[in-house]
């Protein structure tokens, strides 16, 4: 097939059409010169929206040297294998550069309102410009928050079980999401609800790129791998990942991811059960074809073997909590 065809798949909104994509891998949206219509200015890449008729599409560009873009694209089939709410990510192309495109997560006349603006209008003296390292990020500032039960559940979502029942059970699914893959960068940009028709909804989970060892050099990774220094093996690196969430306004580190999931599941203990099952019948095999999937110019091997290892590590972790 060919990527002008792929393109056009992708713009008419793919889910819904009849015909598949016909390669064992991932495909490779090429984007013609002239597609991105104008910038995006939140976060620290490089983005640009595109627009077919009334669906809009974001462009992201992963930054050189890194694996944002497989760990973008890995993420969003892992969360679909979770059962989670959350924006569908596919690789793409642009003059050279090489990066993911989704499909906009806000419908028409919807507006996206992310944790910042949520929680300064909350409280007043909150830093809503500062994007890293902000302490006023609280686990209980969140978790007051989406207590309220006018937000409702994520728009045209339905949830694994009846126990799911409030924005903050399925906040909860995205902690636990956060810690399987080791995702470090929850903070208050990247979680948020929409408005649309005078209701408000938890938005679907989204941007994972700060995840599985992304940023990682292969070397490092092998070391991780294969050495017999416990302290520098990747069983203790899986526990210095920091969720951008902090216990409390005079903390001084971020909680861990699974700390995080931790103290927010023995809040809400029914959901966190569902959660913990949905994660157990993922199996070893079902992550292994995701990473089957890639393009082999987009994920090394022992990136692929570094960020399985992970996986399984976490999941061994997070189900010692039961």
């Amino acid at each position: 097939m060919s990527h002008e065809l792929i393109f056009g798949y992708l713009l008419g909104d793919y889910h819904y059409l009849n015909f598949k994509i016909m390669s064992k891998f991932y495909p490779i949206i090429e984007i013609g010169d002239h597609e991105p219509d104008m910038p995006e200015q939140q976060g620290n890449k490089t983005k640009y929206w595109l627009q077919r008729d009334s669906t809009g599409f974001l462009l992201k560009i992963g930054r050189p040297n890194t694996g944002e873009n497989w760990a973008e694209k890995v993420a969003c089939e892992l969360a679909e294998l979770l059962g989670l709410s959350h924006a569908y990510y596919d690789f793409a192309v642009w003059k050279q550069q090489k990066g993911v495109v989704t499909k906009m997560i806000v419908p028409k006349d919807g507006r996206l309102v992310m944790g910042n603006e949520l929680l300064s209008t909350a409280y007043n003296t909150y830093p809503t410009e500062q994007r890293y390292k902000v302490r006023d990020h609280t686990l209980g500032r969140i978790v007051a928050l989406l207590s309220d039960q006018s937000i409702f559940l994520p728009l045209d979502w339905k949830p694994p079980n009846n126990k799911i029942r409030n924005a903050l059970d399925v906040f909860l699914g995205y902690l636990l999401f956060d810690a399987w893959i080791a995702n470090q960068d929850r903070h208050h940009e990247n979680w948020g609800v929409i408005t649309h028709n005078q209701r408000i909804y938890l938005a679907p989970t989204y941007d994972h790129a700060a995840s599985m060892g992304q940023n990682e050099p292969d070397n490092k990774r092998k070391e991780l791998l294969t050495t017999r220094d416990k302290g520098r093996h990747i069983s203790g690196y899986i526990e210095k990942a920091r969720s951008a969430i902090y216990l409390n306004k005079s903390a001084i580190k971020p909680l861990s991811t699974l700390d995080v999931y931790q103290r927010l599941a023995t809040k809400r203990p029914e959901a966190a059960m569902v959660w913990q099952h949905q994660l157990a019948i993922v199996s070893d095999a079902q992550c292994q074809t995701v990473f089957d999937r890639i393009p082999p110019s987009e994920i090394s091997e022992i990136a692929v073997e570094f960020a399985l290892v992970l996986l399984k590590l976490n999941k061994t972790r997070l189900q010692a909590m039961l």
